[in-house]
């Protein structure tokens, strides 16, 4: 990973959950699940934010009902939901913050669609880090911004079909649930559905993408970024 080999030629401060220097009047939020990604953008951002994180969307949304961020840097898959959900939360608090997704997927449907929904810069996580720290400094000043890699896939979104438009916001979360290995029982009672309703749903999401089987959709739902590839 980029970020990764860049540490060592880094010189950060070691984030200790306030800024080693001056005070700041500046506050950042990174929603990330993998520790030492999520510990190594914090040192990143700790020179000139006071930083807080989340490794889950219930602990970020908690952390937006108590406190103002002026930006966030969200990964889309996270353990207890997806990061579009979240996202829709920030564009909803009270103080909206500005927002870098971060993303494992370089499929244009995600970039497309994290466009749509509101986010001000996408990054793909194998962009060099002088792309994520020229993010930031363009989104902080209240632009946008796009790595190499997501400005080509936005480009390539205009043409590529839209399958997943079809499906609705209920249907998407069927899809990755199924996708990432739930039963029809599961999938009901985390949803509460009755059983009957998660088959119906499912069924018609086969029909409205031309799938049959399971590995179909599971190719479908990385494609869309619901849930990430298998190793």
């Amino acid at each position: 990973m980029a970020f990764a080999r860049c540490r060592n030629r880094l010189n950060y401060p070691r984030l200790t959950g306030r800024v080693p220097k001056d005070p700041v009047d500046k506050r950042a939020l990174i929603i990330e699940d993998q520790t030492t990604l999520r510990e190594l953008l914090g040192e990143l951002l700790g020179i000139s934010y006071e930083v807080d994180a989340a490794g889950t969307g219930a602990e970020a949304i908690a952390l937006v009902a108590r406190k103002a961020y002026d930006i966030v840097l969200l990964d889309l898959v996270l353990p207890d939901t997806h990061g579009f959900q979240v996202l829709d939360e920030l564009k909803r608090a009270l103080h909206k913050p500005r927002v870098i997704v971060l993303t494992a997927h370089a499929r244009p449907a995600v970039v497309r669609d994290a466009t749509a929904r509101g986010a001000h810069a996408v990054i793909t996580k194998s962009a060099p880090l002088r792309e994520l720290r020229e993010a930031i400094d363009r989104v902080q000043a209240g632009g946008h911004y796009y790595c190499s890699e997501t400005s080509k896939l936005l480009q390539d979104a205009v043409s590529e079909p839209e399958r997943d438009e079809q499906l609705t916001e209920r249907q998407r979360e069927i899809l990755r649930a199924v996708a990432s290995g739930m039963s029809t029982k599961e999938i009901a009672a985390a949803f509460s559905l009755s059983e009957k309703t998660v088959a119906n749903h499912r069924s018609r999401i086969m029909d409205r993408l031309g799938v049959r089987d399971v590995a179909g959709l599971t190719r479908f739902a990385v494609s869309l970024g619901l849930i990430d590839p298998a190793p």
